[in-house]
């Protein structure tokens, strides 16, 4: 198998960090970073670092060029500027690009259940980037894979997503809390991201599905209240109510409202969104079991 040369931008943060070192440690990808030209960011020594100015096609194809696979780790408000990246993409012979996916859906076998997720959650720069992409695959200028992941677990035990707030030790409950959700682990999505590029034939055009565990939210409170030996305090939130206090949040203008419309139509009791995923499409299995990632979220805030 040859080795694949894999350009990878955005590789600082909480997600860039461990893609980065999940690159680096496979034996089949060379990588390179990616940054901007003002940027003062420091990365591993021995990893070669090219700087470009984002805002010039000319300068991103010339840091493109030589490279078969590019990993883009943006800001999910900035997707929409990857566009000009996949343009300078093919114009480099980039062979394929990750887009900023990295979540819950972005294609699907219903288009209609996709665009009404965009166009309910707001953050419409994702589903741009994945219409340009299918659309110059279809012309065959290029290849894609959307990383799919669900949630992020071990950062949504700490940021809320899930619903907790470890320190208080407090849930929000959203509908039952008996909807299965795949979700995963930072550092199981960044090997699985190194695994498909590593498998491209498997991977070509497609939004790839995997996660650590399939939890509920009453399953995470049962596990957290064995744990601690308390019982937590629990308040009961309708999905529906708190879906639209998030689409009222986007109509005034707060473009991170989007997160929590986003989170009611995750836990959405008929699982219209597909959020219980059917199957694990990577090969590579979550090494933490799932109690043991709460208990070590738990000991983080001690």
């Amino acid at each position: 198998m040859s080795t694949k040369s894999v350009l990878l931008i955005g590789a600082s943060g909480n997600l860039g960090t461990p893609i980065l070192q999940a690159l680096i440690a496979d034996p089949g990808i060379d990588v390179t970073i990616l940054s901007r030209e003002s940027s003062t960011s420091t990365f591993p020594a021995g990893v070669p670092v090219k700087k470009a100015d984002y805002n010039s096609h000319d300068s991103l194809v010339a840091a493109f060029k030589g490279h078969e696979v590019i990993v883009s780790n943006v800001a999910t408000l900035a997707a929409g500027d990857q566009v000009k990246f996949v343009e300078a993409a093919v114009d480099a012979g980039v062979k394929r690009f990750y887009p900023t996916e990295f979540g819950s859906i972005a294609s699907s076998d219903d288009p209609k259940l996709v665009t009404e997720w965009w166009d309910r959650v707001g953050f419409h720069g994702k589903y741009e980037v994945y219409l340009r992409l299918k659309e110059l695959s279809d012309a065959g200028k290029i290849e894609w894979t959307l990383i799919t992941n669900g949630p992020f677990f071990d950062w949504g035990l700490h940021a809320g997503f899930l619903g907790l707030k470890l320190k208080e030790k407090k849930i929000t409950i959203y509908g039952s809390g008996n909807q299965l959700i795949a979700t995963t682990n930072l550092a199981h999505i960044a090997k699985a991201t190194a695994w498909t590029i590593t498998h491209p034939e498997e991977t070509k055009n497609k939004a790839v599905r995997f996660y650590s565990y399939k939890v509920s939210q009453n399953q995470v409170l049962e596990i957290v209240e064995k744990i601690t030996g308390t019982k937590w305090a629990v308040e009961r939130i309708s999905i529906e109510d708190h879906i639209k206090n998030g689409e009222a949040g986007i109509k005034a203008g707060n473009p991170h409202a989007g997160y929590q419309v986003m989170q009611g139509l995750i836990f959405d009791e008929e699982d219209r969104f597909g959020s219980n995923y059917a199957k694990n499409e990577v090969p590579i299995t979550d090494e933490q079991p799932l109690e043991k990632a709460i208990e070590a979220a738990l000991k983080s805030v001690a």
